[in-house]
């Protein structure tokens, strides 16, 4: 039996499970000239779904709608049989997390930049923000003069758009969500960095749902599915092995990205 929304302690609707769903979505920054053009996707509870195409394609538009940082201009996106748009903030807060290319250092110490993404009223100790910058590999944390004490950003010390990044996935560590949507999470570190800070979510995130939208193509082959987008439609979803033996546009992109085309 099909389990149904409950109510949250706000009164508003509570998803029956983690399963997002999108029908017919359609979404324009200019109205009139559409960067998603009709979009059917469901992503299953505690997938691991890859989003690739090309530039321009509307890849990170999708990521936003997904985790509800913006809503569609027609058609419905879901969680749980809920419209996302009727979630309350905190509710959507605990099941959906979007980590993009905009990391954001706040002027304070760098516990005070961890611990805002604790649950209101939530004591952090200095244990569980450790925790959580050792799951990205923030090895610099543990050298800075005042240690979590430090000041950072302005008037503090200065960190780098790496380590920046590092403390937005960091954050997303402490926030535990049910889904992460990760666009181009780890693009400002260098390849080495980013491929092993990956391997070191993959353990954070196991049992997560997770929706990686990025342009390395080792994120699409490792995902349970990887769903092609071109030119505002999903064109190709499946499978990395049943995408190759397809031959259509993820094989020529995975042909590409190794240079044997």
């Amino acid at each position: 039996m099909q389990r149904l929304p409950e109510e949250s302690s706000d009164g508003g609707r509570l998803p029956a499970d983690d399963r997002i769903e999108l029908s017919g979505v359609r979404y324009a920054y200019v109205p009139g000239h559409d960067v998603l053009r009709g979009i059917d996707l469901s992503v299953r509870p505690g997938e691991r779904l890859a989003v690739v195409g090309p530039s321009g394609a509307g890849k990170t538009t999708l990521g936003r709608l997904l985790s509800g940082a913006d809503a569609p201009g027609s058609g419905h996106v879901s969680l749980g049989g809920v419209p996302v748009s009727e979630l309350s903030p905190g509710v959507l807060r605990e099941r959906i997390v979007l980590v993009n290319q905009e990391h954001h250092v706040f002027t304070g110490t760098l516990r005070e930049n961890l611990a805002i993404a604790a649950a209101e009223g939530a004591d952090v100790d200095d244990a569980a923000l450790a925790r959580a910058l050792d799951a990205v590999d923030a090895d610099w944390a543990r050298e800075l003069p005042d240690g979590l004490d430090t000041r950072v950003g302005s008037g503090g010390e200065a960190l780098s758009p790496a380590r920046a990044q590092q403390v937005a996935l960091a954050r997303v560590v402490l926030l535990d969500p049910h889904t992460v949507v990760l666009d181009e999470a780890t693009s400002l570190l260098d390849p080495r960095t980013a491929r092993h800070t990956e391997r070191s979510l993959a353990a954070v995130l196991e049992g997560r749902t997770v929706i990686a939208i990025a342009h390395r193509l080792h994120t699409a082959h490792d995902a349970d599915r990887v769903a092609v987008v071109v030119d505002g439609r999903v064109t190709e979803l499946g499978s990395h092995d049943e995408l190759i033996a397809a031959g259509g546009a993820y094989a020529a992109l995975w042909s590409s990205w190794h240079g044997t085309d």
